[in-house]
C-alpha cells in the first residue's frame, strides 16, 4: 500500500513539473508579444489574443514586468476600463517595486481629469523609478494641471543631475505652462540644459522649440512657428493625433522641411493611425531624403508589425548607414 502512494506521489510530482514546465514555456512565447508591443509603445494585438494569454504561471515576464499589467493596456485601450483597472490592482502584487501599474493608474486618472488621484499614482510612479523619463513626464504633467510648481522644482531637483535630456525637457515645458517663472529665471534654466549638450545638434534640436517659446514669446511668433510648438506640445502630451494633425498643418505652410512630415508621420505612428504613418514615411524619404535615418528607423518598426520583415531589416541598415541611434540594436534583435 504504501509503495503504491509513493509511486503515485512521484508520478504525480513528475506530471506536475512538466504541466509548469509547459506554462512557463508556453507564456515566454506569448510574452514576446506583449514586451514587444510594451516597448514599442503600440497596443495593437486584438483583445481575443490578449485574453487568451496565461498570467498566473508566471505573472511576471523575463523583465520583471507584471503580466496583468501589460494586459491591461488592451482593456483600456478597448475602454473595458473596470477590467482593466481590476487587472492593474492586482498587478502590483506581482512586483511592487517597478510601480509601472501605478504609472498606468495615473495616466488613467489624468485623462478623466481625477488629478487627486491622478497625482497619488504618479507620485509613487515618479519615486520608485525617478530616472525613467516615461514616469517623470506624467508626474510633471499632473503637477503642471495643478500649478504646484513648488512641489515640480523639488521633484526636478532630485533628477537634475542625471540631465536625462526629456527630463529636462518636459521639465522646461511645465514651467512655460505654469507661466509664473520670470523670463530671466526661465532663461537662466535654459542655458543650463543648453550647456550639457556639448555642441550636440542632434541633442540641441530637441530644445530649439522651448528656446525659441522662452526667448521670443508665443505672441511674436509667426503663424507657423505658433502650429510647430502646439504641435510639439500635443505630442509630449501624448496627444498623437492632434499632433499630427498640426505638423500636417506645417508641412503644408513650409513644404520644403522634411522635419514636419516626419513628425506627423511618427505621431499618427504612435498614435496607431498606420496607413497614414506609412504614406507619411514614405513621401519624406522618397521626396525630400532627410539623412539623419530617423524615418527609416520607425518606417521599419511599422513595417515589422505589419509582418514585413524582409522590408523592415532593409529600412534598419540603410537607417544604421545614416547614423541614426537605436537601429544597429532593433537589427540585432530582430534581422538575425
Amino acid at each position: 500500500m504504501n509503495k503504491k502512494i509513493i509511486v503515485s506521489g512521484f508520478f504525480l510530482l513528475i506530471f506536475s513539473s512538466g504541466y509548469i514546465n509547459y506554462k512557463v514555456l508556453k507564456s515566454y512565447i506569448e510574452q514576446s508579444y506583449l514586451i514587444y508591443e510594451f516597448n514599442a509603445h503600440q497596443v495593437n494585438l486584438p483583445l481575443e489574443l490578449i485574453k487568451s494569454f496565461n498570467d498566473i504561471i508566471p505573472n511576471i515576464t523575463v523583465t520583471t514586468l507584471p503580466l496583468k499589467m501589460l494586459k491591461a493596456r488592451y482593456l483600456m485601450r478597448d475602454s473595458l476600463t473596470d477590467e482593466a483597472l481590476d487587472l492593474l490592482y492586482a498587478s502590483k502584487k506581482a512586483n511592487p517595486f517597478l510601480k509601472i501599474a501605478d504609472y498606468e493608474l495615473s495616466k488613467f486618472h489624468l485623462n478623466k481629469k481625477n488629478l487627486d488621484s491622478a497625482l497619488y499614482y504618479s507620485k509613487k510612479a515618479f519615486e520608485a523609478l525617478p530616472r525613467n523619463a516615461y514616469h517623470s513626464r506624467i508626474h510633471f504633467q499632473v503637477l503642471t494641471k495643478l500649478e504646484m510648481e513648488s512641489e515640480l522644482d523639488y521633484s526636478f531637483d532630485k533628477i537634475k543631475d542625471n540631465f536625462i535630456l526629456d527630463q529636462w525637457r518636459d521639465y522646461l515645458f511645465s514651467k512655460v505652462e505654469i507661466g509664473k517663472t520670470s523670463k530671466d529665471d526661465m532663461i537662466k534654466i535654459l542655458d543650463e540644459a543648453l550647456g550639457y549638450l556639448n555642441g550636440k545638434e542632434r541633442n540641441y534640436a530637441q530644445f530649439k522649440t522651448l528656446e525659441t517659446i522662452i526667448k521670443v514669446g508665443m505672441e511674436n511668433l509667426s503663424e507657423l512657428g505658433q502650429i510647430i510648438i502646439q504641435a510639439e506640445t500635443f505630442y509630449i502630451q501624448e496627444n498623437f493625433i492632434e499632433s499630427a494633425i498640426l505638423y500636417e498643418k506645417a508641412a503644408r505652410l513650409n513644404t520644403s522641411d522634411y522635419t514636419h512630415y516626419e513628425n506627423a508621420a511618427l505621431s499618427y505612428y504612435r498614435g496607431n493611425y498606420f496607413e497614414e504613418a506609412e504614406k507619411l514615411f514614405r513621401y519624406t524619404l522618397r521626396t525630400l531624403n532627410p539623412q539623419n535615418g530617423k524615418s527609416e528607423l520607425y518606417l521599419g518598426l511599422l513595417l515589422y508589425e505589419k509582418k514585413e520583415k524582409k522590408e523592415a531589416c532593409k529600412f534598419w541598415r540603410i537607417s544604421k548607414q545614416k547614423g541614426f541611434s537605436g537601429s544597429e540594436q532593433v537589427i540585432k534583435t530582430f534581422c538575425t
